[in-house]
This record gives structure tokens, C-alpha cells and sequence, in this order.
């Protein structure tokens, strides 16, 4: 599991959208601070990586691991999170900086290979 929560954050750093995804179950499960869930990874994928000439650069992000549990075939983190980031979409441009709160669910396959199953933020007034 430290393995697929640095993987996570390196993947973001570097941009690696099928290191990221690799990561998920195909039927794992985000809830975005404020939005529905999106179930399902190609909605996921959609959702993060959209075909639409956007482009988002992040310029930083850290996890700080708040607390880990589970057994041995699920498992769950709480995580609070620092991201800097600019999206730009044609014309449009945005820098954000945000703090969240993050709690992830993990489970083994059965061929012992763990994977996130659901993860899910808020995003922290400033």
C-alpha cells in the first residue's frame, strides 16, 4: 500500500496518466470534493484526463499519511493532502492551490496484487 500511495503522487508529479489508473480497480470509485461519484475507470479516466485539448500541469503535491488500517484483503487510508496546480483550457487559465482531506480504500485481488478500489476528498476552506 506505501507502494501504490507513492506511485499515486509520482504519477500526478510526472504526469503519467497510466500510472495513476494502473493503480485503480476497473470498477473503483472517486468522490471529487463537492461532486458526485464517478464509478467505473474509464469514467475516471474521462474525468481526469479528458479528450477535450485541456491541459493541466502540476506544479506540486504531498500526501501526509493522517492514519492506515485494514486487514489482510482490504485496507483503508486518511490522508490530508497540499496541491498546486494550473489547468488551461484554450483561453482559459487557472493556478489553484488547495488542502484536502482524502480517505482511500484498498483491496487485494486475487492474485494478491492490491489496488484502490475507492478514493474519496474534501477540499479544505483556506
Amino acid at each position: 500500500i506505501d507502494h501504490i500511495r507513492r506511485d499515486y503522487v509520482n504519477g500526478w508529479l510526472a504526469n503519467d496518466s497510466e500510472t495513476i489508473l494502473n493503480l485503480f480497480s476497473n470498477d473503483a470509485t472517486i468522490v471529487p470534493s463537492g461532486l458526485n461519484p464517478i464509478s467505473g475507470i474509464a469514467n475516471i479516466e474521462n474525468y481526469w484526463f479528458p479528450n477535450d485539448s485541456s491541459e493541466t500541469t502540476i506544479h506540486s503535491y504531498s500526501v501526509e499519511l493522517l492514519s492506515l488500517s485494514g486487514s489482510d484483503s482490504i485496507a483503508y487510508s486518511l490522508e490530508k493532502g497540499t496541491l498546486n496546480f494550473t489547468y488551461t483550457k484554450g483561453d482559459f487559465t487557472m493556478t489553484k492551490q488547495s488542502a484536502s482531506h482524502a480517505t482511500t480504500v484498498y483491496k487485494k485481488s486475487e492474485t494478491g496484487n492490491w489496488k484502490i478500489t475507492t478514493r474519496m476528498w474534501t477540499t479544505l476552506k483556506n
